[in-house]
């Protein structure tokens, strides 16, 4: 309850409270975790190296995005529902048919009110996940532009709903087999997405890598068994102030990318920390299994929500098209009981990333510093609720991450001691 009482706090000064000025470079909770000594990181409960203040912070905030993450998903399957209970989804239909004899038409604008109608309703949801971003410095987005880049996500919604309901219902019309033909269209556009996304010109733009950090990276992408690895710098700091250092790409275009802000606040030794373990992402393809986790589930879910609507029985007013509404709410049903399960495969890839690149550095000292200065930095807390933990988490406790990493025991609860073989002694 008190955490509850404090989220809401924190929710009230976030929403209403400007930017906080964001320090030049290096700054103070960079130079006390630099004053943490070996033994300290090696030998000390992870709890009693970060910032007491700010992990307090953290935990509310992170309370405060799991609810606007929950109430951001039960809006949109809340508006499919009522589309079509109130009969909405068929007056829409009947509109079009009084305007054009297409079918192909009619099945484009009804896909695209789909489309659009998830992200509308989820936007006070959203809202509040960007203001709270913000304001701790993950994004430095104005809200006149990230309200035109919302716009610009519907419009896209609205795009792709009407392209997937007019290929889903031609498909339906043509061939028996169509979901076996549109699930291998899933697949085929993962794969390629994967790897044609690091040569898109969306997101961040590329800096210079420096001389060492590029000489670091070859060095690891050596011992990691992937050879040529290119690392990236991306000027993320133009927008965030989140460090990050991940996997991108697959195949030719594997690299690991580095935002510029993490840089700048990681020391040499930590710095290729987090550079074997994006290495480490690229040597177990993992964004690649992991998106494929993601449609793999989206899949099984379809399916299953075709199977729970045909259970319900027509009414006067439906058909095929205007049935979609009733699709879409049990599609969104089956993903939230599916959701664990993605996190739980992400959780498991990131930790094997972990010990990789904990074997590939051997710097355990250095692991856990920069773990420590991503919980100060970053604002990430320690441990979430287990029971929220189990849900919404798609990487592993921090402070799980750390014990392990150092050999101490798991602050978190359910957690318990690392072996000296989990942590990568020698």
């Amino acid at each position: 309850m008190r955490r509850l009482l404090l989220a809401a706090l924190v929710a009230s000064l976030l929403l209403f409270a400007g930017q906080p000025a964001l320090a030049e470079g290096r700054t103070r909770l960079d130079a006390r975790v630099d004053s943490l000594t070996q033994r300290d990181l090696l030998t000390r409960n992870p709890a009693g190296l970060v910032d007491p203040g700010r992990q307090r912070r953290a935990r509310a905030i992170a309370d405060l995005r799991h609810l606007a993450s929950a109430g951001w998903g039960i809006a949109q399957i809340l508006a499919f529902w009522w589309l079509w209970r109130s009969g909405t989804a068929a007056r829409i239909r009947d509109s079009m048919r009084r305007r054009t004899r297409n079918r192909t038409a009619q099945r484009a604008v009804f896909g695209a009110v789909l489309g659009a109608l998830g992200p509308l309703a989820a936007l006070p949801f959203a809202a509040v996940s960007y203001r709270v971003g913000f304001n701790v410095g993950v994004t430095d987005e104005r809200l006149p532009q990230w309200f035109a880049d919302y716009a610009i996500r519907i419009g896209l919604d609205a795009l792709l709903g009407a392209l997937i309901v007019v290929v889903v219902l031609a498909l339906v019309d043509k061939v028996r087999i169509w979901y076996l033909i549109l699930a291998a269209f899933f697949y085929v556009g993962t794969v390629a997405g994967v790897a044609l996304a690091p040569l898109l010109p969306f997101g961040p733009s590329h800096k210079t890598t420096p001389n060492a950090v590029a000489a670091v990276g070859a060095d690891l992408a050596r011992v990691l068994a992937v050879p040529g690895t290119p690392i990236v710098v991306l000027a993320s700091s133009h927008h965030s102030n989140a460090m990050s250092a991940h996997a991108a790409g697959i195949g030719p275009t594997a690299r690991a990318q580095l935002a510029d802000v993490t840089l700048v606040h990681l020391t040499a030794p930590e710095l290729r920390v987090a550079i074997a373990h994006a290495i480490a992402q690229v040597r177990y393809n993992d964004t690649l299994h992991q998106t494929l986790m993601a449609v793999t589930l989206f899949v099984l879910s379809a399916a299953i929500a075709v199977l729970l609507s045909d259970r319900v029985g027509f009414r006067r007013d439906d058909d095929a098209l205007s049935r979609l509404a009733l699709v879409a709410t049990f599609l969104g049903l089956v993903l939230v009981v599916a959701y664990p399960i993605y996190n739980a495969y992400a959780r498991t890839i990131e930790t094997r990333a972990d010990s990789a690149a904990l074997a590939a550095d051997g710097d355990r000292a250095a692991t856990v510093r920069a773990m420590i200065r991503y919980a100060d930095d970053d604002l990430v807390p320690l441990c979430d609720r287990r029971s929220i933990r189990w849900y919404f988490d798609d990487r592993p406790a921090l402070g799980g991450r750390i014990a392990l990493a150092a050999g101490t025991a798991d602050p978190c609860p359910g957690g318990g001691p690392a072996s000296p073989s989990e942590s990568g002694r020698p």
